[in-house]
């Protein structure tokens, strides 16, 4: 090699020998097996269950949580532990015993049937406030079936045995999973004070179908809705009580339907509605939504309350903690910033199949909210500047002035389109200048076509008919 050369060959090795480096630096940081005192692990483990379960079981087996990451496998910083016994101990490298899954099925039947009986008092007290219980479910399951909280308690999941190589080719796992428990479960309440600050219930989903006071709405279409139902009462009160098996924390989230309609679409309604439309859904308590910590904090209740703005248009809320009134939104008629021969030509029409469009019933609108608003919102809302809502229209409503126009409602045309400008446009010259949103194909049970939009603060949406 002359002196000449030298330079050139520098700058040929040099992006090998960086990326050798990054290699080695990533190795470093992501190769941290074997970074715990398994012995250590295992002593955890066996002291734990001893003084727990008055057991002399040994672990036989010891595997690190572990994930593959870029260059090699990260470890989580945990291990299971199988127990002579077959049972299993979680240990985590830092906190220690996490817990162990010996009693998970006589824990998970206990905590469904606390469950239960709260949501059983509160199908009663339903019933003193004038509703009547249909239905029932939690996380699917019928209320009086029992496995509704299986594999869904303070579940982890891990391999048999961690992944490895015979005869050059990659074995596959079984996958394992198990509920972990530290307190140990007596029958009695204190196991649940014990282990509220642990456990993890994964949000549970109960669905309840009412019929009855401030339930009973033509078509599942709530109009005219107290400020406060009849069913909110009872159902909070359950929600508070069930606060202590998570240690204070609301996790249940709670979706109120008209009965009949848990599915989709109320058991009379004619066969040609899809059975995936929107229908009945009175009210949702999400627990996370605004919710602090306390024992009178559950969460954010929607209220679904369907009201007119106009040519044939209805708007409810589709976000907790956002009530709408008759008032918080407007719609107004106004020029239209395109006509139906650009929207066609844009291209972004074409994929609305099966519809006819009336150019005679061709109208802009803007749809805003109020000044005052947003004021009165909650402050993640106000935060965001948005949140979301159903639309629902009814071309046959006479305030849409078709009759007017001479133009014949029919199906799903006319109908109303959500407009906007698209952002590709202004990089891209073959991107169409306008996305076009249609209301869905199916309807709601009474006729109406509807979409979900968002409600911007700042920002009008554009609805244009044809």
């Amino acid at each position: 090699m002359t002196l000449a050369t030298a330079p050139i060959l520098r700058r040929k090795l040099a992006p090998l020998i960086l990326l050798a480096m990054v290699a080695v630096l990533a190795l470093a940081g992501c190769g941290n097996l074997g970074e715990f005192d398994e012995r250590d692990v295992a002593r955890q483990a066996e002291q734990y269950y001893a003084e727990k379960y008055g057991d002399d079981a040994l672990v036989v087996d010891v595997w690190e949580d572990r994930s593959y990451a870029l260059f090699g496998y990260q470890s989580s910083g945990r291990a299971f532990c199988t127990m002579s016994d077959g049972q299993t101990v979680l240990v985590d490298f830092e906190d220690g015993v996490v817990g162990d899954n010996r009693q998970q099925d006589e824990v998970t039947a206990a905590y469904e049937q606390r469950f239960r009986e709260e949501l059983e008092g509160c199908c009663e007290r339903l019933g003193d406030a004038g509703c009547e219980v249909a239905s029932a479910w939690v996380n699917g399951v019928p209320l009086e079936e029992d496995g509704f909280f299986e594999g869904c308690i303070s579940t982890c999941y891990w391999p048999e045995d961690p992944a490895g190589e015979k005869n050059g080719e990659v074995e596959t796992t079984v996958e394992q999973s198990a509920s972990f428990f530290y307190a140990r479960y007596m029958g009695d309440d204190s196991f649940f004070e014990q282990e509220a600050s642990r456990v993890s219930l994964g949000v549970p989903y109960v669905e309840i179908e009412l019929s009855g006071a401030d339930a009973d709405y033509a078509d599942g279409f709530p109009t005219d809705v107290p400020e406060t139902p009849a069913w909110v009462a009872p159902i909070e009160g359950a929600c508070r009580a069930l606060l202590p098996l998570t240690d204070g924390d609301a996790e249940t989230r709670v979706v109120v339907y008209q009965a009949g309609c848990r599915d989709g679409v109320p058991e009379d309604t004619d066969a040609a509605v899809l059975s995936d439309a929107e229908n009945g859904k009175l009210g949702e308590l999400s627990p996370f939504d605004d919710s602090d910590t306390g024992a009178d904090n559950i969460g954010s209740w929607l209220i679904v309350e369907w009201f007119p703005v106009g040519k044939g248009v209805y708007v409810t809320s589709d976000e907790c903690g956002v009530r709408l009134r008759t008032g918080d939104v407007e719609l107004e008629t106004v020029e239209s910033p395109v006509s139906l021969e650009e929207l066609q030509e844009s291209g972004s029409l074409e994929r609305f199949d099966e519809r006819e469009f009336a150019p005679g019933a061709f109208e802009a609108y803007s749809l805003a909210v109020a000044p005052d608003l947003f004021a009165r919102l909650p402050e993640s809302v106000r935060d965001k500047g948005w949140f979301n809502i159903m639309l629902a229209y009814d071309n046959q409503d006479p305030q849409t002035g078709l009759a007017e126009l001479g133009v014949t409602p029919g199906g799903l045309a006319p109908t109303l389109y959500e407009v906007e400008k698209n952002p590709a446009a202004e990089d891209v010259d073959s991107a169409p200048p306008y996305e076009v949103i249609a209301m869905r194909t199916e309807t709601l049970a009474n006729g109406y076509q509807y979409s979900e939009p968002e409600l911007f603060a700042d920002a009008p949406t554009l609805l244009v008919r044809m």
